[in-house]
């Protein structure tokens, strides 16, 4: 067992993590899925997981509600649980406490762990981001423990389908240097055609702002999604798992696995995410989908970043990788940005940026010693995904206003377009 792994699973796992040792079969691969108020789109999602390439599949469902959850989500639970016990059998009781039990499944095993009941809640905001560490938490023991084979743990939500050769996606990537893997996605509509373009719009900015991002050679440029995400057991123990949060914890994740390896797109048979509007937390799909869709004329105004928002930070980023070369003041290569020219506001960049405090980020990571990949490392460590999104935001918010989606796709270079 690595050292990394070893330590977290000793300090920091959640415990429900030795469940695992309850388990006695070996598997080949392993899914998380977190549920919450689900049950027909979980009873599909279960149904969807596929057969693994070299031994059986476990998928380890947790769910869960917190103390103040509606009373409908409860109900909602308490009947998914019903109907599993109805669809895959009553299964062997691996825990009173929580209640937690083994089923058999198509193409394995289903781990159902049970957090949703009075005295068993999740504590308040932190609901999927702990439901999703308390499953990837016990797989990671599984997988220390010699009993799963594959070193990737995955994620996916409760209304998510499987393609078929979903775990052969992962096979021909190198986990050791490789921190996540993003599954490709493609959201799935019933017949309701303003739903469905406003999910059509929304796709189409996640991959938009995605593809700037790489365009201007930033190292977070993927998607968020914690619902296509595989992390290598190794990496995943090296960032503390999954923050207990009840919103973006998929993007935190990912910025903290970005920092130690690669993040990885995969271009193979998309997982089919549910379509549909939800207001269940702040930042989400549902939510995005529930505006476009709703608010009168926000399809009509639909609007993109500016592709001059991206040509600035591509410009910060070379910056940095310019002074991971040199070490010089950070106004030194700043200084050399061309001025009063309407294609770029070297004055707006680095006003933004003053105000950010990102400078003293910069100086402080090129103080330490180290060569130029470390330092290099270090800089993108300080300016990370969060950064990059407020040095966006205020680009935007100063004067680089964003564009009508048409006028965005076919300005930007790297559109295709």
């Amino acid at each position: 067992m690595q050292p990394t792994v070893s330590q977290y699973l000793s300090n920091a796992a959640e415990p429900e993590a030795v469940l695992a040792d309850s388990i006695v079969e070996d598997f080949g691969h392993a899914i998380e899925i977190p549920a919450y108020g689900e049950k027909e789109s979980l009873l599909e999602t279960l149904a969807s997981v596929p057969a693994g390439p070299i031994a059986p599949v476990l998928a380890t469902v947790v769910v869960n509600a917190r103390g103040d959850s509606p009373p409908e989500v409860l109900e909602t639970n308490r009947l998914a649980l019903e109907e599993i016990g109805r669809v895959f059998g009553p299964g062997r009781p691996l825990s009173e406490d929580p209640p937690a039990r083994l089923h058999d499944h198509p193409h394995g095993r289903l781990l159902v762990i049970d957090r949703s009941a009075s005295g068993r809640f999740l504590p308040a905001g932190q609901g999927i981001g702990l439901a999703r560490k308390i499953g990837c938490d016990l797989l990671l023991r599984l997988h220390a423990g010699g009993r799963l084979r594959s070193s990737w743990i995955h994620a996916t939500d409760a209304d998510t389908v499987l393609p078929a050769d979903y775990f052969e996606q992962v096979a021909g990537l190198d986990p050791a240097s490789t921190a996540a893997a993003i599954y490709f996605f493609e959201h799935r509509f019933s017949g309701d055609e303003d739903l469905a373009r406003a999910g059509r719009l929304y796709e189409i900015s996640l991959r938009y702002h995605t593809l700037g991002l790489a365009w201007a050679g930033s190292p977070y440029a993927y998607e968020g999604m914690g619902s296509c995400l595989a992390i290598p057991a190794s990496a995943y123990a090296r960032v503390g798992g999954f923050p207990k949060k009840n919103e973006i914890e998929d993007f935190t994740v990912l910025n903290d696995l970005a920092k130690v390896g690669r993040i990885e797109r995969l271009a193979g048979t998309p997982v089919g995410l549910a379509g549909r509007i939800s207001t269940r937390v702040p930042t989400s799909t549902g939510r995005a989908l529930s505006v476009l869709a709703r608010q009168p004329g926000a399809q009509a105004s639909f609007q993109l970043r500016h592709p001059l928002v991206y040509a600035h930070l591509a410009v910060w980023i070379r910056v940095l990788a310019a002074l991971a070369r040199r070490s010089d003041d950070v106004h030194t290569p700043l200084s050399a940005l061309p001025h009063g020219t309407p294609f770029f506001r070297a004055d707006l960049l680095e006003e933004a940026l003053s105000e950010m405090g990102a400078f003293e980020a910069v100086r402080e990571a090129i103080r330490e010693p180290g060569d130029e990949r470390t330092v290099l490392s270090r800089l993108h460590s300080s300016f990370d995904a969060f950064s990059t999104r407020d040095l966006l935001d205020a680009l935007r918010d100063g004067g680089i206003a964003s564009l009508p989606y048409l006028e965005a796709l076919a300005e930007a270079p790297f559109t295709g377009l």
